[in-house]
């Protein structure tokens, strides 16, 4: 029997945390190896993706990938928490915005900036995550770090609510976004709804529900669900790719190393053997040849 390998696109249901929505797949699938990409609250619904089997050992060259979210908000009240689910701990004037002005106050904090990462995070201090903390009352120090929004367009505007799409880079908290924004416009607001629609080379297009696998838990070969995963290479596609002849291919598994290929620019390469299988990612070493840095067990 194959060993399940590959990536899942998931639209994640509120209500479930990231590690439950994994630890459900992991059991639509029979494995025990599973990780996923880029945390979503409970609350938030949309684009988990799940790497299964050998697929893990490439999550850590995923971390940088770009997102998009939708977001909507509520103008005029601020919530412990950032989202609906929290306490009120503030209100705010609901601004008389018309869309245009809305979208020129939003336009303005695209780019890079540095952000503050809420207490209601998964972010650990001591040891200990800071939503933890917060739950006690207890509130500590966080260091600001570099985020960067590449866009954002306002797609609605019915006060008090606001519907907009957001780009970013990694470590983007969107509800501190919201707040940080609002809060440059005089009011108050909090994230009530927020839905992921893309993760890297993962899109909106690729996700399938929870319930649309549930039928290949009872399957004789739970593994029968693998139609839905998306294959290593194709998860990796902002990578430069190159095929290796078969002597090349045997010396990059064996440990060996190979002559460089001039034109690759990025940091990393899939590297796929001549008979067309993904063999894992190679990089540039020291004296300029080709080395394997992580490869995957009997090629995908």
């Amino acid at each position: 029997m194959t060993p399940v390998c590959g990536f899942l696109a998931l639209d994640k249901p509120s209500g479930l945390s990231s590690n439950q929505a994994l630890q459900r797949v992991k059991r639509i699938y029979g494995t025990r190896r599973g990780g996923y990409l880029g945390t979503l609250d409970p609350l938030a619904t949309g684009l988990l993706p799940i790497a299964l089997g050998e697929a893990t050992k490439f999550l850590p060259y995923l971390l940088d990938a770009p997102k998009t979210y939708r977001v909507e908000a509520r103008i005029g009240i601020r919530t412990a928490t950032g989202d609906r689910e929290g306490e009120v701990i503030e209100t705010g004037p609901i601004p008389e915005w018309t869309l245009a002005e809305v979208a020129r106050s939003a336009e303005v904090r695209v780019g890079e900036s540095l952000q503050v990462p809420p207490m209601y995070s998964a972010l650990k201090q001591g040891g200990k995550p800071l939503y933890a903390l917060a739950r006690k009352g207890i509130e500590v120090e966080r260091q600001p770090r570099r985020i960067v929004v590449d866009r954002v367009e306002v797609l609605r505007w019915a006060p008090p609510e606001l519907t907009l799409e957001l780009d970013c880079g990694p470590g983007v908290y969107i509800r501190t976004w919201i707040e940080d924004w609002a809060k440059s416009q005089g009011t108050v607001a909090h994230v009530s709804q927020l839905r992921r629609l893309r993760v890297g080379a993962f899109h909106a297009v690729d996700m399938v529900g929870i319930e649309g696998l549930a039928p290949f838990s009872t399957a004789s070969d739970p593994r029968a669900g693998s139609v839905a995963l998306m294959p290593l290479s194709s998860a990796l596609g902002h990578l430069a790719a190159i095929t290796l002849e078969p002597l090349a291919g045997r010396r990059i598994l064996q440990g060996q190393t190979v002559p460089w290929v001039e034109e690759i620019r990025t940091p990393f390469v899939r590297l796929h053997g001549a008979d067309g299988a993904f063999l894992g990612l190679g990089s540039k070493t020291a004296s300029g040849a080709l080395r394997a840095v992580r490869l995957v067990a009997g090629g995908t």
